[in-house]
């Protein structure tokens, strides 16, 4: 196993200078403490005067969960920031299942308002003003919005099927002018990246660690569609971290809801520490309520539950993705190229012979009551066109999958034969 790498390098100035917040760690103090404790720290409403009691969720297979008068009043009060302790001992589980991480007592866990939180912060943990960040090419167009707005300098790695170029990455990285301002972290989205739907292979994800061992990188492992693989789990870059360089960050919004607003980031105990501080400060923490309805059901499904409810989910997009790939042969032909994904919501496809798409989809796509995204969208570089289009299946039904795709063949033909 290597030795850690030294954190303080990684570290925005904003972030060296966070401390704890005296209150919220009161919050947490009391939370471990005996029932017999009495607090007077603490400026929490009394959740006598609540107007809720108790709730009964009924699921999709008419069984129900329960929140009877003591989960609500928990459900109900402020927790400590990390979450609530039942449920990241459940979240510990799952990393432990699913990931195998070699030395799990190096991370922490904590529970956030949706992944984009715990993303958000991450790159405020590691980036000040007019550094470098690298990032997939395309990429998430909510995490370079951030970025442009934070005023992070972002470099584009391109991308194929697999995902990330090592080859290109390591061009960037080796060809650098000055190793004074070599970027210290990349940002990747491994499985059904959005916008492409490509997913790194093993192998790939392999020669990237061995990139950023090389040149000391911390890793930002996005990965809201691990779930929503189609074949068999790929390992993440978290199960292979000898090192102590990945931070992970994982979402309940593709498996359980949206809504919930629940995510949950494991990082390295030193950067955890850092995080938790600033969410301390913002949010204070993730929906009381959420985490309790989360650990309910996670109690009521236990691990073997929670895994065949997912394996139905990636059942289902696969289905889905099918669909839409049948649409897409039989509408759109030779006029666009494609790779099949192998995990997501997303199908990324390039216009044969159109250089910008954005007017053919905000007008002519339109006019046909046909809604697609431009690719332009999912790039750092807003002055240059773009040829592609992103398409998502996830809540079409197959009707109108194959009605939308033989509008947007329409819209296409008319386009490039006029």
């Amino acid at each position: 196993m290597q030795n850690s790498p030294d954190y303080t390098r990684f570290l925005s100035e904003a972030a060296a200078r966070r401390q704890p917040s005296a209150i919220r760690e009161a919050t947490q103090l009391f939370a471990r403490s005996p029932p017999s404790t009495i607090s007077f720290a603490a400026g929490n409403p009394n959740v006598a005067l609540f107007p809720f009691k108790e709730a009964t969720i009924t699921l999709k297979d008419d069984t129900t969960i329960q929140l009877d008068s003591s989960d609500m009043s928990k459900a109900l009060q402020y927790l400590p920031t990390p979450g609530q302790a039942d449920l990241l001992e459940w979240l510990r589980k799952l990393q432990v299942h699913y990931h195998s991480p070699i030395d799990f007592k190096r991370y922490e866990l904590c529970v956030t308002n949706g992944s984009m939180e715990g993303l958000s912060k991450a790159f405020e943990l590691v980036l000040n003003t007019t550094e470098s960040i690298l990032v997939d090419s395309p990429c998430y167009s909510g995490s370079l919005d951030f970025l442009r707005g934070f005023g992070a300098n972002i470099i584009s790695i391109n991308t194929d099927s697999n995902g990330m170029s090592a080859e290109y990455l390591n061009n960037i990285l080796s060809n650098w002018p000055d190793l004074n301002t070599l970027p210290r972290v990349l940002y990747t989205i491994p499985n059904g990246s959005n916008p492409t739907g490509a997913s790194m292979s093993l192998e790939r994800k392999k020669d990237i660690y061995n990139i950023a061992q090389k040149y000391n990188l911390l890793i930002i492992e996005d990965d809201p569609y691990f779930f929503l693989q189609f074949e068999k789990l790929v390992p993440s870059f978290l199960s292979m971290d000898t090192d102590g360089r990945v931070i992970r960050l994982d979402s309940m919004s593709k498996v359980l809801s949206g809504g919930m607003r629940l995510g949950f980031f494991t990082a390295p105990i030193p950067l955890w520490q850092k995080l938790v501080y600033h969410q301390q400060v913002t949010s204070l923490h993730a929906s009381s309520l959420s985490q309790m309805v989360a650990l309910k059901l996670f109690e009521k499904w236990g691990l073997s539950g929670f895994h065949q409810h997912t394996e139905q989910i990636s059942k289902f997009y696969e289905n889905q993705k099918s669909l839409m790939v049948n649409a897409i042969k039989k509408h759109l032909n030779d006029m666009i190229t494609f790779n099949e994904p192998t995990a997501g919501m997303f199908i990324w496809m390039k216009v044969n012979g159109i250089d910008d798409t954005r007017k053919l989809i905000y007008e002519k796509a339109l006019e046909q009551e046909v809604l697609l995204l431009p690719g332009s969208a999912f790039f750092s570089d807003q002055s240059k066109t773009y040829p592609y289009v992103r398409v998502s299946y996830s809540v079409c039904t197959p009707e109108q999958i194959e009605t939308g795709m033989a509008r947007f063949g329409k819209v296409l033909r008319e386009e490039l034969h006029k």
